[in-house]
């Protein structure tokens, strides 16, 4: 779980997740809603600020509610199509479901693609018939009428923008299965639907400028920071799927390095830092008994002792022990091992073999050594 997201609910085994920023947006949605939109219509002029303020949160949640639907849509869907997937999030810019792998087809891409929006759009139809209900019998003014009438909007809004053709929005994910089933090359149809992303972008953010120059300072501001949330999450987008394709199937154990001296854990920190990490260049040092990793002597640890106290402080005092590093074994994917150097802001992780044997390290300079090289070369998805 992401250190900065709320777990509030399980549904059919996925976690579903809040991020403070979706706390953030719906405040403001609540604000916006009593003091704007229910605040200055005129049909809702007789409510009193109560109603107001109620409809306004009830609105929000019946919102959130639909947002969670969208993308348990897309969950479910790649379930059923057997991809597994680890959670949903809920943030600012809506929600997003946390697959573990990419689809295996064009057409498996497509099925979970689709369902999203067809789901806003069938929850919007739904409200705007209860809102038709409301109006026809004249309580189209009353406060769940006007929530019925807003839910239909906002829903067949959400539709329509998530079918933009813009890679990683779902019309993007769209558009990329077609580009899949066209080409019969998964990389190159991300690039192509994630440059689509970067055009609808700068249009996006080219009609909020425009809007702020026209006095809509609001909603310009709003679609400018639309478009760049699009332009960056598309092209990072790209660039995760082109890593994940360049470390497909290698090992940890293909990218050991054995460069790396060890220290017993009696020598002071005084001459770890003359001996190993000045005289040759070692930016850690593990601490080492007969093949046997008792811990590691990092940068960080160094900053843990007063300098004047270097020489009369162990190694084994300073360092960080084995049961609190990260470690993988040789037979782990690379791309887990990248994974957890980002995770922890590491920049080095231990090997240890099923008989517990240190071997030496996994390093993020080598492994981002080899995505160049393997960018270089040429990846060959399909």
């Amino acid at each position: 779980m992401p250190s900065n997201a709320l777990r509030i609910a399980r549904i059919a085994g996925i976690d579903i997740l809040v991020h403070w920023s979706w706390l953030a947006v719906c405040g403001l949605l609540i604000w916006w809603l009593a003091t704007g939109f229910y605040g200055e219509v005129d049909s809702y002029s007789h409510w009193s600020a109560a109603e107001r303020w109620g409809a306004s949160a009830l609105t929000t949640f019946l919102f959130f509610a639909s947002v969670l639907l969208h993308e348990l849509s897309h969950s479910l869907m790649a379930k059923r199509l057997g991809l597994p997937v680890a959670s949903i999030t809920l943030f600012i810019f809506g929600g997003v479901s946390n697959l573990s792998e990419e689809p295996k087809s064009a057409g498996i891409e497509f099925k979970i693609s689709i369902v999203g929006p067809l789901t806003s759009f069938l929850i919007g139809a739904i409200c705007a018939g209860i809102a038709l209900v409301f109006y026809l019998n004249d309580a189209g003014d009353t406060v769940p009428g006007a929530i019925a009438e807003y839910l239909a909007f906002i829903n067949i809004a959400v539709g329509i923008f998530n079918m933009l053709p813009g890679y990683p929005l779902d019309g993007g994910r769209v558009l990329r299965s077609a580009l899949w089933a066209r080409s019969h090359n998964m990389l190159r149809a991300t690039r192509w639907a994630s440059n689509a992303g970067g055009v609808i972008s700068l249009g996006l953010m080219g009609l909020g400028a425009v809007s702020v120059l026209a006095g809509n300072f609001g909603g310009g501001v709003w679609f400018i920071v639309i478009g760049w949330f699009l332009r960056n999450t598309s092209e990072q987008a790209y660039q995760s799927l082109l890593l994940r394709n360049t470390l497909e199937g290698a090992k940890v154990g293909e990218m050991l390095n054995r460069a790396y001296d060890s220290a017993p854990p009696d020598l002071s920190l005084a001459e770890i830092v003359t001996d190993f990490m000045l005289r040759r260049g070692q930016r850690f040092v593990p601490i080492v008994v007969a093949d046997d990793l008792l811990g590691l002597v990092t940068m960080s640890d160094l900053k843990h002792v007063p300098q004047d106290q270097w020489a009369a402080t162990s190694a084994f005092r300073a360092m960080t022990p084995r049961d609190k590093l990260h470690i993988v074994a040789p037979d782990d994917e690379l791309s887990r091992a990248l994974e957890l150097m980002a995770e922890y802001d590491i920049h080095q992780l231990p090997v240890i073999d099923r008989t517990r044997n240190f071997l030496g390290f996994v390093t993020r300079p080598d492994i981002l050594r080899r995505i160049q090289i393997g960018t270089e070369v040429g990846p060959t998805a399909t």
